[in-house]
């Protein structure tokens, strides 16, 4: 048997197989576009077999083929594992409906460098919706007693580094919206992200952002007693908006005289806004030292 021979037996069960596990869901579509990327690494496996298919060291053309094979494999896997109905070429939504038995909801968004936008709370529980061209988020979702827990998850960095970036014109990656019944607790990150996250509307208890290099456009509402915010913004943009009937502890005295500038207080250390020990409801905003910029204004 011949290199090259051995090497189309390959490729007919490797795509046999990928075909196999996109039927049964175990893949979605994602993997497609993830091999085309890496095809040129094909042609560079194909002529080293050609180098070595005559000479004493022919073993290395066959171990060649077995090394492409495993390595689409673990680049389909990488990329398409989890069985979520997406493809690359497509908008994908996902939902899962309002369950009276839910009390709370904790939800956890890993962008990586996915743009975000979330406002508009829902009758539905979860509404995620991502755009085409865009790899789906792996998704988990689990309920343990009368807390439900979702994860996204984003499964690649940008095409070849950044090399290949594809502009839809889309004003957003991922678009998400939660339940105006179930109060939230949201850990979010992302690198180089743009976040426009409206939470008006949503019963939003904490919230931990944790980001690097980001735009972020973070409104606060008033449907909860007590909302806490922990934000880590590396060199990120931060504008915040809260109501003017709550009461605002912002804690981060590397933002002293930004923060006396607009009218707060200091206390203890912290800063808040007059009249913050009469309001029945509060909002505390933790912030690190290491925000580009920081704007704040009420509503």
């Amino acid at each position: 048997m011949t290199p090259a021979r051995f090497r189309w037996g390959l490729f007919l069960v490797l795509l046999g197989t990928l075909f196999l596990l996109r039927n049964m869901e175990v893949l979605n579509d994602n993997f497609w576009t993830d091999l085309l990327i890496y095809f040129p690494i094909v042609l560079i496996g194909v002529g080293i077999e050609k180098i070595f298919a005559k000479s004493k060291l022919q073993i290395i053309s066959y171990l060649t083929s077995v090394f492409l094979f495993f390595g689409a494999m673990y680049v389909a896997f990488a990329g398409s594992a989890g069985g979520i109905a997406g493809s690359f070429f497509s908008r994908t939504i996902f939902e899962k409906e309002h369950n009276p038995s839910i009390r709370t909801l904790h939800a956890i968004l890993g962008l990586d460098e996915i743009d975000l936008t979330i406002r508009d709370s829902g009758d539905e529980l979860i509404y995620g919706r991502f755009d085409k061209f865009t790899h789906k988020p792996k998704i988990e979702y689990e309920v343990v007693e009368d807390e439900a827990r979702v994860t996204f998850t984003s499964r690649s960095k940008s095409l070849l580094g950044g090399a290949i970036k594809i502009q839809t014109g889309d004003p957003q990656d991922w678009y998400v919206r939660f339940s105006k019944d179930v109060p939230l607790e949201l850990e979010c990150s992302g690198n180089s992200s743009d976040l426009h996250l409206n939470f008006s509307t949503t019963p939003l208890r904490n919230l931990e952002l944790d980001t690097y290099d980001a735009t972020i456009y973070l409104k606060l509402g008033d449907l909860e007693p007590s909302v806490k915010v922990d934000i880590s913004g590396e060199d990120s943009k931060l504008r915040l908006r809260v109501p003017d009937n709550v009461g605002l502890m912002v804690i981060g005295e590397e933002y002293r005289s930004y923060l006396e500038r607009i009218g707060l207080v200091e206390r203890d250390g912290d800063f808040v806004n007059e009249g913050y020990d009469s309001l029945s409801q509060k909002i505390e905003v933790n912030l690190d030292d290491r925000l580009e910029s920081l704007a704040i204004d009420f509503f």
